[in-house]
């Protein structure tokens, strides 16, 4: 096997290891846990933190706060203490990670996944969250298998991307490449 193989076959085997642990989160999540709606009563990410974001434009580096790696693109990873109410009526107190935009002002309302045997163990990421990020990842390997596979095989590319790869309506000219062709003396 060449080396681009290996790398394919191994991020196929993390992809589908991925899908595994989708698919696990959103049949505990379903099986045991109970959606509610969370009132913030202590929020993780205050308006000075928020404001030293909107002037560092998307940057951590030199932030109030600094780089924390559960950040994500453009996001924060904030920890709220919220409030509410289970199923049998008892209100419950509880810290609850989450991510949101950087430099906005977060829900103070959102919903919450909590788990019915100890309704203090709660997360922001739901059922449907972990269905939808598993759907997504099939048809990644979907997309994997079809095309991907024998592309890395062989070294070329499926037909239909070649035939389209080979018009040349397909390869418009740029700019620059225009007024070459305008300026020049042909």
């Amino acid at each position: 096997m060449r080396g681009a193989e290996v790398l394919l076959m191994l991020g196929v085997a993390g992809l589908a290891l991925g899908t595994c642990w989708c698919l696990y989160r959103a049949t505990v999540l379903f099986a045991g846990w109970q959606r509610a709606v969370a009132h913030v009563t202590r929020g993780g990410y205050s308006d000075t933190e928020r404001l030293d974001d909107f002037f560092h434009l998307q940057q951590s580096f030199g932030t109030i706060r600094g780089w924390n790696w559960r950040d994500g693109e453009g996001k924060r990873w904030i920890e709220d203490e919220v409030l509410f109410e289970t199923a049998e009526g008892h209100t419950q107190r509880a810290i609850v990670g989450r991510q949101v935009t950087r430099s906005w002002k977060p829900s103070s309302v959102f919903a919450i996944w909590y788990d019915r045997a100890n309704p203090a163990r709660v997360t922001a990421y739901g059922a449907y969250y972990w269905t939808a990020m598993a759907v997504l990842s099939l048809a990644l390997l979907y997309a994997v298998f079809a095309w991907g596979i024998d592309w890395a095989r062989t070294g070329r590319p499926p037909q239909w991307l070649e035939s389209i790869a080979d018009e040349d309506e397909a390869h418009p000219q740029l700019v620059w490449e225009r007024v070459a062709d305008l300026v020049s003396h042909k």
